[in-house]
């Protein structure tokens, strides 16, 4: 059942690939660039890092020639994802090394560790059990010194115009998404919660026009 669970995802992301960049340049579409970019330049170099559903590589773009990082393992579900991604950077200049690689947290050695894990606009996908399975996969391979660098959108409360807005937008992305890709994810749960009650602390955090937010974590000492 895990499997064809996983076939109905990639499935369902590899036609998402032909269409997801186009989507970014619908409003609040730019956000999502701009929020998971904030907090690079406060990013420490590292050697080594995972990035996990990394989708079509717009951020993976601007890492590279950042100069931030020296090898990259890029894990997504999706063969077409990876093949976008691989694209984007094929020209570029950069000393950085990149492995693409197809697959799940199965697909990550026992004993990989790396010294940054980045996860942008991936957690959301998920339900609260499946998250926690995640945290403690991203637990379980960083480094003791290492870095969780993290975006996605903001659980909020509120009862404001706005806020209902920015409420239906997010229950629309769910909509669309499960009916695409088959997540099992109904609604946005509050991940800053999650993430810091699994054993992470904040380095630095910064919200993007209250509907996204960006975070560097590291393990709790």
């Amino acid at each position: 059942m895990v499997k064809i669970k996983l076939e109905r995802q990639r499935k369902g992301f590899n036609r998402l690939a032909a269409i997801y960049d186009y989507l970014l340049l619908i409003p609040p579409g730019k956000g999502f660039i701009k929020s998971q970019e904030a907090l690079l330049p406060l990013l420490p170099p590292k050697k080594s890092c995972l990035i996990i559903g990394g989708g079509t590589g717009t951020f993976l773009k601007t890492l590279v020639t950042s100069e931030k990082v020296q090898h990259i393992v890029y894990l997504d579900i999706s063969d077409k994802m990876l093949a976008v991604a691989s694209a984007k950077i094929s020209n570029l200049a950069h000393k950085c090394t990149v492995e693409f690689r197809r697959g799940s947290l199965e697909d990550i050695k026992k004993d990989e560790t790396f010294d940054l894990i980045i996860t942008n606009f991936f957690l959301d996908l998920f339900t609260r059990e499946e998250v926690q399975a995640w945290l403690s996969f991203i637990d379980k391979h960083l480094s003791d010194n290492g870095l969780f660098y993290f975006t996605d959108l903001q659980y909020s409360t509120g009862k404001t115009f706005k806020k209902r807005l920015q409420h239906f937008y997010i229950q629309f992305l769910y909509v669309f998404f499960r009916s695409l890709t088959a997540i099992k994810g109904k609604s946005l749960i509050d991940l800053r919660t999650e993430i810091r009650q699994s054993g992470f602390t904040i380095v630095h955090e910064k919200d993007y026009k209250e509907l996204f937010y960006s975070a560097i974590f590291k393990k709790r000492s």
